[in-house]
């Protein structure tokens, strides 16, 4: 009986830690560029942040839409007049001319039901109030997509420079390899009497510096990858894998057969135009301001009233009141106060079209300046991959002399040396032209469209 209870806790034991497994969440991620982007858009507080904002506004268009609806509210009224009003009221009713007498008239309590409506039937200032507050929606869309735009910059700037980072670890510890079979060749040079000291030890300090530089990329590629998951917004203890490569990135666009520009490409000149938009009209709401109003309202109520307060009995009746109305405001004169408002309105106006203007003239200068830096880069990118393949060809080169004998490793020092610099400038170069081809991208307005 012992045995078999045994049995059945170490089954249910088992389905337990098997229900965990299968309930314990992945925390490694293998991720594209274009899948690092969608995460990103899903999760970054940033892009998170417009969204709510982007609900904020469309709730807020919804809140000013119900001022033009039927306005109702309901009232309950009860007054204990603890001295009943006196009213005084002409002496001749009860032939005493000249004199007047008080009498109290009413009762002590009185219960009031009441249910008022109104409805707007014309206002202009709301009809207008109406579009800007379906502007402000629009804005704070735009204002997502900003977001966006901006988001994406981020992140593939990151993720590039995870990618360049991996590669320069990766051929840093080729480095290290190369030269530590070279280093324990000439150790055993050295032992057997055929090199000198010196050799070795000129071989070891080199050799050491590439490890110290390993683990220095080791540690810069660390700390891309938090880069990268912050610009992401993923949780930093994640652990995260890239699946797209350098050699797969198009990094050489031509840039004089490009013609994908288009001004309403960049949302910050869509936004522009919105604000513009927008100022004209608020300064369309002022001037409506000028013109009346009219409203339809009308009122329900039932009074009971008595000397106690027994209101529900049926003793004391309810005596019921209804009315319709309509009721136009007619502005007058107001101080000037809106005449002052419709010149802050114009020039608001005129404000918002210098800034449209000048963010135009900016962009245009963002875009040269971007253009001018991409050339700049793959034409740098292009001669550092020269210099890094024929530091590679000198270096190999060197290294069969001196294994042959011919060669002294002083000139093996120098060629690794040269190497590991081709390489380190290469590696600055092709980072340099990854960032510069986003930054062109971004000037175009067409990062979004190419991910």
């Amino acid at each position: 009986m012992i045995t078999k209870r045994i049995g059945i806790l170490f089954t249910l034991l088992l389905l337990m830690l098997q229900g965990f497994a299968q309930t314990k969440p992945d925390s490694v991620f293998r991720f594209s560029l274009k899948q690092s982007i969608q995460y990103t858009l899903a999760h970054q507080p940033t892009i998170v942040n417009a969204k709510y904002e982007e609900g904020k506004a469309d709730a807020k268009v919804k809140e000013i839409t119900g001022i033009g609806l039927p306005q109702i509210n309901g009232s309950i009224n009860l007054l204990d007049y603890v001295q009943i009003p006196t009213t005084l009221i002409p002496g001749a009713f009860v032939n005493q001319p000249g004199t007047f007498i008080p009498v109290k008239f009413g009762t002590q309590y009185n219960l009031t039901a009441q249910i008022d409506g109104s409805q707007i039937l014309f206002d202009g200032t709301y009809i207008v109030g109406l579009q800007a507050a379906k502007i402000y929606r629009t804005v704070s869309t735009q204002g997502f997509d900003l977001a966006n735009v901006n988001a994406t910059s981020q992140v593939t700037k990151a993720y590039y420079l995870s990618l360049v980072s991996n590669w320069k670890l990766q051929m840093v510890k080729a480095d290290a390899n190369r030269l530590k079979t070279l280093m324990d060749n000439t150790q055993k040079l050295y032992e057997t009497g055929f090199a000198e000291r010196v050799d070795y030890q000129r071989i070891k300090v080199s050799y050491n510096n590439l490890v110290t530089l390993q683990t220095n990329m080791g540690r810069l590629l660390t700390m891309s990858y938090k880069l990268l998951k912050f610009q992401m917004g993923m949780p930093i203890n994640d652990s995260i894998m890239l699946t797209d490569s350098l050699q797969t990135i198009p990094i050489n666009p031509d840039v004089e057969a490009d013609t994908s520009f288009k001004a309403t490409n960049r949302i910050e000149v869509q936004m522009a135009q919105t604000n513009i938009f927008g100022a004209h009209e608020l300064l369309k709401k002022d001037r409506f301001a000028y013109l009346p109003n009219l409203i339809l309202f009308g009122s329900v109520n039932r009074v009971n009233q008595g000397a106690s307060t027994d209101f529900f009995s049926g003793a004391q009746p309810w005596y019921p009141t209804a009315l319709v109305g309509l009721k136009m405001n007619i502005p007058i004169f107001d101080g000037l106060q809106k005449n002052y408002r419709i010149q802050q309105d114009k020039y608001g106006v005129l404000e918002g079209e210098l800034q449209f203007n000048t963010l135009k003239q900016s962009i245009s200068l963002e875009i040269s300046n971007s253009i001018t830096n991409l050339e700049n880069a793959l034409a740098d990118l292009k001669n550092q991959k020269e210099n890094m393949e024929l530091a590679q060809s000198v270096e190999h080169d060197t290294k069969i002399k001196y294994e042959a004998g011919t060669g002294s490793n002083i000139e093996v020092v120098d060629a690794e040396t040269a190497l590991i610099e081709a390489e380190t400038n290469y590696y600055n170069a092709l980072y340099n032209a990854l960032i510069a081809k986003v930054d062109y991208e971004t000037a175009k307005g067409t990062l979004l469209k190419n991910k």
